[in-house]
């Protein structure tokens, strides 16, 4: 029966002459599988050797077919002849009405590279097992195959018989114009001796059958001439949306933000999608990470979706527009032009608060012309007093004054010494944090960790002798040289970003000592100069 295989056996006794020719059964049989055997028997002292190919062939045509004769070099195998007849024409009962398949491609015309559902339906009245079912097969053009995550299984009647149904869908994308053939699908399984689903539970049972589909020829489409500019973007569908970290409207100097957009396209794969471009305004800063793709699959076909992560640094205060981001693309359901659009974004940077500082300091020095006046002329006073009452002897006034004098000198020579002794403690705690700091930053280069030269940087911008704290590394590299300048923004490139190329800290680490150099010579030639009395 056509669509059904049998087995073709060639023995062989003896040797022959070279290996087997089968290109001549292509003609009207399917060669399924190939298999080979060599036996050896001993009677009387007399080996005979014994070779046997197997080949599993399907009919690819009806009628009275010829079984051409194979060649083994010089030597060949007999001819024969074979029957095949149409399923159609088979007797009620056989097996042939049992099990067929059904195919289905939507839409039939498409572009190159939209999407076309193919559908392969698997229809049994009786059971079966060991069952395989090819995938699809493309014989002519080209195209990508994706097998759709929606295999489904149901009971439906035809013509009054009921059938299981297994359902399996696939997306397939033609990558050139012309005509695209799919193969027909290949079903092959094992009859069981007794199907629940069959009206003869008496019937032929333990066989092995093929079934398989007709082929679907498609017409692919070329790129339409309406569609001129941009990325060729075929889909049912097209959606951009974004999504920020924090309110574009309250953003912050040197602060970076997270901006994520979102390209979703119903009928594309996340692959064919292309990158966004985004256009900020001068003066900022922009770090983009590697983009996620993810393909969502359903019965209805593939939904690619595209996201990009973008962190932005604004640099000055104020309000400014990014502008809209529109993307064409070409709707395959109303075949018409079409625009993704993401529209404007105002962004408002508002100056950070600046730090608060101390105007008094926090342990003000004695005032030493103050307290000799206020006692002066109380004893101007009483000494004036007792000369006018000429009392013989030192009064009371004039011991009191001795004792406070006496107290006040005390606390001076007690207050002056504190504070030399803090002087001379405080700048060898000073270098020793810095050496400390600086130690740490060339560990983290050596080591080659962007997060840890980060944490030393800020450390060292605080109690470095030279510029006013920094805060963040955009504060720093407004302050150091250019060629530290420029690793500090690399640094920060590397911190906002995650790229896979690896982050390098020997630059860093060259410059920071360069501008530690010309730190220490501006430092030298201000030593020498007094502090002034009051440190704020």
């Amino acid at each position: 029966m056509l669509q059904e295989f049998f087995q073709l056996i060639i023995e062989a006794t003896g040797g022959v002459d070279d290996d087997p020719d089968f290109s001549p059964l292509e003609k009207d049989f399917q060669v399924l599988s190939t298999s080979t055997s060599t036996s050896m028997n001993i009677v009387n002292t007399q080996i005979t050797r014994t070779k046997q190919w197997r080949l599993t062939l399907m009919p690819v045509n009806a009628g009275n077919l010829v079984i051409p004769a194979i060649s083994f070099g010089r030597d060949k195998s007999p001819q024969t002849s074979l029957t095949v007849i149409q399923a159609g024409n088979a007797t009620p009962g056989q097996d042939s009405l049992d099990i067929f398949i059904d195919v289905e491609a939507v839409p039939v015309s498409a572009y190159v590279q939209s999407e076309v559902i193919y559908t392969v339906k698997l229809y049994r009245a009786v059971a079966t097992s060991n069952e395989t079912l090819s995938e699809p097969d493309v014989s002519q053009g080209s195209a990508i195959i994706e097998l759709l995550d929606a295999d489904r299984s149901y009971d439906t009647f035809v013509q009054g018989r009921r059938y299981a149904v297994f359902e399996r869908s696939y997306a397939i994308y033609p990558q050139v114009s012309g005509n695209l053939l799919i193969g027909p699908a290949r079903f092959q399984g094992q009859l069981s001796a007794a199907s629940p689903f069959s009206l003869d539970p008496f019937g032929p049972g333990g066989r092995t059958i093929v079934r398989q589909s007709e082929a679907v020829e498609l017409q692919v489409d070329p790129v339409p001439a309406a569609y001129r500019d941009g990325h060729w973007l075929p889909a049912k569908d097209i959606k951009l949306t974004e999504k920020w970290s924090k309110d574009p409207l309250d953003l912050l100097p040197n602060e970076p933000v997270t901006r994520t957009i979102t390209l979703a396209a119903q009928g594309l794969t996340a692959s064919q999608l292309p990158e966004i471009q985004e256009v900020l305004p001068p003066g900022f800063r922009q770090y983009p990470d590697q983009p996620e793709l993810e393909n969502r699959k359903t019965a209805e076909g593939i939904t690619g979706v595209r996201q990009q992560k973008n962190a932005i640094i604004p640099a000055r205060p104020g309000e400014y527009t990014l502008p809209e981001i529109s993307l064409p693309w070409w709707n395959t359901e109303t075949q018409t032009l079409e625009y993704a659009v993401l529209p404007e974004r105002r962004v408002q940077v508002t100056a950070a608060a600046p730090d608060a500082t101390i105007d008094t300091p926090l342990f003000p020095a004695p005032a030493i012309d103050t307290p000799v006046q206020e006692q002066a002329t109380p004893e101007t006073e009483e000494t004036t007093a007792g000369a006018t009452d000429a009392s013989p002897g030192i009064s009371i006034w004039q011991w009191l004054t001795c004792l406070l004098a006496v107290a006040w000198l005390a606390t001076l020579v007690y207050v002056l010494k504190n504070r030399n002794s803090s002087r001379a403690k405080s700048p060898p705690s000073q270098a020793e944090n810095a050496r400390e700091t600086r130690k740490a930053l060339e560990r983290a280069c050596r080591d080659d960790d962007p997060e840890r030269a980060k944490t030393a940087l800020l450390q060292w911008a605080r109690i470095r002798p030279q510029g006013s704290p920094a805060s963040s590394l955009g504060d720093l590299e407004k302050q150091v040289d250019e060629k530290l300048a420029a690793e500090i923004r690399n640094l920060s490139r590397r911190l906002y970003s995650r790229s896979a190329e690896p982050w390098r800290g020997e630059p860093l680490r060259q410059a920071f000592l360069q501008e530690e150099k010309s730190s220490a010579v501006e430092t030298t030639s201000e030593r020498g100069k007094l502090e002034p009395l009051y440190r704020l």
